[in-house]
């Protein structure tokens, strides 16, 4: 399967209990009207509050595909940014600048300040989502969002699932590390230095593989 990772950072504690099956109901359904998405699989957490979810994101076990963040956390007592916006920011410059992010609030979005729509634009916000309309909207941008194509990152995923008995016999030793293919794949989701590297090996050996000279 093709796990995507789902992280919703929202300070409404009935989000897991609530939303989270309603969302998964939904995302369910555009799965299985295309035989193309079958091979996904789809999990949620809900972190309630910025300060959890860096606990969480920070862990570099924790692979996430794709950010859900609400603007306002106003019930969080000691805050370490002040909105989703800081957030979002801190995000892209040091934790991932790869994974896709939806950035929702009740707010009416007019009321967001200029400098918090630069921002957010300029971290490659995926989708902005109004809070108010109906649950299945931000359901339809978390299914698109985690289905977005990462060719590399697909690629070997599907190379993973076809050969995976054989795979699992191989470790590899890269940049100093010894880690497993499914480790590799992770790296890269999570676009982080070793990620990165193996990416760039991996194109220069491929053009240079089909590469007359």
């Amino acid at each position: 399967m093709l796990e995507r990772n789902i992280v919703i950072i929202d300070d409404n504690p009935r989000i897991e209990e609530l939303y989270i099956p309603t969302y998964l109901e939904k995302i369910n359904q555009l799965k299985n009207s295309n035989p193309k998405w079958n091979s996904y699989e789809f999990h949620i957490k809900h972190c309630a509050g910025m300060r959890h979810a860096l606990d969480y994101l920070d862990n570099p076990n924790n692979i996430i595909d794709v950010l859900v963040v609400d603007y306002d956390f106003s019930t969080e007592s000691h805050k370490p940014f002040s909105n989703g916006t800081v957030f979002v920011d801190h995000v892209r410059k040091n934790i991932n600048r790869n994974c896709e992010i939806i950035f929702y609030t009740m707010q009416a979005l007019g009321d967001i300040q200029l400098e918090d729509w630069v921002s957010l634009v300029n971290s490659d916000v995926f989708q902005f989502v109004d809070k108010s309309v109906d649950d299945s909207v931000l359901a339809d941008a978390i299914f698109h969002a985690a289905t977005r194509r990462n060719p590399v990152v697909e690629s070997l995923e599907r190379f993973m699932i076809k050969y995976g008995a054989l795979l699992e016999t191989y470790t590899y030793t890269f940049g100093g590390h010894t880690i497993t293919f499914e480790e590799i794949i992770n790296h890269i989701r999570m676009d982080d230095e070793l990620g990165r590297m193996f990416v760039e090996k991996l194109l220069q050996k491929a053009i240079l593989i089909n590469t007359e000279i």
